[in-house]
């Protein structure tokens, strides 16, 4: 087991640094460091790192710009506190619906062949909160960070000044590329997916589709408005429902909604699975039949769908190898902090079933 190294003299530290420099490894500031550099005193600094409210916020910007010039990591252990060596932080947004419970299980099960334990911070799509996780996992020393963002959330400047300041190796799993971001990213390319969906029904000869969503999968109702105009196809307003409720229940009311019009559509695409559950439900109860007067398609090919109305059509997610490519990047990070970020982007499928 490794342990933490106890803190050197100040000569002998001064020797210590020489030799690493003599060795080409990267020297990296200390709290003391940043403190003359702020033009404050040591404890000061270490108050703004951990997030006091009793520094003005004066003194906290001229802190945190002094961080950022030196390019200080707070260290993810100290001399005497316990280090969590093989324990792995996982934030992620939501533990309701079946993507995001398949997601933990799968990045779950690839850590425990590390021999590392998982423990999962949840936000419930609140992006203060993601940054609270942060903080939280900082502070008990986990030996690496997997922050998981839905679609709608964004990685803000704020969350990744928390993110570096706690010197964990993190991994972010997003909807789409972000160019700027300098940590390692997968990305899963939902615009590709999207696309798929829409094509599969109009290759399938249906014209008048419509969209059902939640607030937390809005986007994909937006890639459907630009998919349908790029091939030139009606995008009918009130064959496009977003509300507020989620999962099964969101699914079935957005799709009674549609179900009182006096023209129907012949094609549903549901922003994933769980509402596609929900949509089929109140086609059914109305009498009518699936794909024969209207056709359904998800998003996500959860363990459910294959067993709902002869199957659902949807666009599936490689869950597997999302877990696998997180899992052995982090390692690697852990291993070499200053390599080079990657961002890895993986491609959906269609997968056909009975509802289109």
């Amino acid at each position: 087991m490794e342990r933490p190294h106890a803190a050197l003299p100040p000569a002998h530290a001064e020797k210590a640094g020489a030799r690493k420099g003599q060795k080409g490894e990267r020297e990296m500031a200390n709290l003391d460091d940043v403190a003359r550099e702020a033009g404050v005193s040591a404890s000061t600094v270490s108050r703004v790192l951990n997030g006091s409210a009793s520094i003005s916020e004066k003194t906290r910007e001229r802190v945190l710009l002094a961080v950022g010039r030196l390019q200080y990591r707070k260290r993810a252990y100290t001399t005497g506190s316990a280090k969590l060596n093989n324990v792995a932080g996982i934030v992620m947004p939501d533990m309701t619906s079946d993507y995001y419970t398949r997601l933990m299980h799968t990045i779950n099960e690839q850590f425990c062949q590390k021999d590392y334990s998982v423990l999962f911070a949840v936000t419930n799509f609140d992006p203060d909160e993601t940054v609270r996780a942060v903080e939280r996992m900082s502070r008990i020393h986990v030996r690496c960070l997997l922050i998981i963002l839905d679609d709608t959330e964004t990685v803000s400047h704020r969350l990744m000044e928390t993110v570096r300041l706690s010197g964990l190796p993190t991994m972010f799993i997003t909807s789409k590329y972000i160019p700027d971001l300098d940590v390692d990213c997968l990305f899963v390319d939902e615009e590709r997916g999207n696309t798929m969906a829409v094509e599969h029904l109009l290759h399938r000869g249906y014209r008048r589709i419509g969209f059902i969503g939640e607030y937390n999968t809005r986007n994909r109702g937006d890639f459907f408005r630009r998919i349908m105009k790029q091939y030139h196809m009606p995008v009918y307003p009130s064959l496009v429902r977003i509300g507020r409720e989620r999962g099964e229940e969101g699914g079935y009311l957005r799709m009674r909604e549609m179900l009182s019009m006096r023209e129907l559509p012949d094609a549903i695409y549901a922003g994933y699975d769980q509402m596609a559950i929900g949509a089929i439900h109140a086609i059914g109860e109305s009498g009518l039949h699936i794909p024969g007067d209207i056709a359904v398609i998800g998003f996500d090919d959860i363990a459910t769908s294959r067993y709902v109305a002869g199957g659902i059509t949807t666009i599936g997610t490689p869950f597997d190898d999302m877990a696998a490519i997180c899992v052995r990047i982090l390692m690697h990070r852990i291993a070499q902090p200053f390599g080079q970020p990657q961002q890895v982007a993986i491609k959906p499928s269609l997968i056909v079933r009975g509802t289109t």
